[in-house]
């Protein structure tokens, strides 16, 4: 196994700050993530326990971005290209989603809001649209916490739960807005995400056979409009 404490005092070294500890251990998160506390002369590293396999060259990245949090400085783009690729491919993300699935914690939540029920129009859904929900697992479904302004729902793989946004359950809110971002929603329950290599390494979230589904729910235009406009 690679000495993750060397690999963290070479990123100081990189950064002319030779004068400080470092304290560096693998940690289980619930998914890919790692941080950095700096207390007078020390800094204490968690790195999730995720990373155990990766390259030096990838924890030397890591090492870099986390570093440069704290003395804010922004690493040369081609020393931290191999951390990048390694947390935007699939595997390491399908590796995140695991981990999260085995110890992160779901936030509670009920399908059942003031003004709309969530399993309900859901079912509808299945109903209506079975040839295009075909094969897709039912996930379930809750209303958000808090009210956000800006996300309408999400689905979150690991736990197969869809959450909409508490903001959309209200009275002045029509019935097929609700349905239609929860059919959203549970088109990213069937559509897998496109990976593309290369320097961009973007992620293609909505794809056009899911924006070919999406466009066959039967008010897609009228939600569309009310979104862009009252939401």
């Amino acid at each position: 196994m690679i000495d993750l404490q060397e690999v963290f005092y070479s990123a100081l070294s990189f950064y002319g700050k030779e004068n400080f500890f470092v304290q560096v251990k693998f940690f289980p998160y619930a998914g890919l993530k790692s941080t950095v506390k700096l207390k007078n002369d020390l800094i204490e590293v968690k790195v999730s326990d995720g990373f155990e396999t990766a390259s030096r060259e990838v924890l030397f990245g890591l090492a870099l971005v986390l570093l440069g949090k704290i003395f804010r400085r922004k690493p040369r783009t081609e020393l931290i290209q191999a951390f990048k690729e390694f947390t935007s491919r699939k595997t390491s993300l399908e590796m995140h989603s695991f981990l999260r699935s085995k110890r992160g914690r779901v936030k509670k939540g009920s399908f059942e809001g003031l003004f709309f029920d969530l399993n309900e129009l859901m079912n509808e859904l299945f109903v209506e649209y079975s040839s295009i929900l075909d094969g897709v697992a039912l996930p379930s479904v809750k209303w958000s916490s808090l009210k956000s302004r800006r996300r309408l729902g999400w689905h979150d793989s690991s736990f197969n739960l869809i959450t909409i946004n508490k903001k959309l359950d209200s009275e002045k809110t029509p019935r097929f807005v609700v349905k239609a971002v929860l059919f959203h929603e549970l088109l990213h329950c069937k559509h897998d995400i496109l990976y593309q290599r290369g320097e961009s390494m973007r992620r293609t979230v909505h794809t056009s056979s899911f924006k070919r589904d999406e466009e066959k729910f039967a008010e897609f235009k009228e939600s569309e409009y009310w979104i862009r406009n009252y939401f």
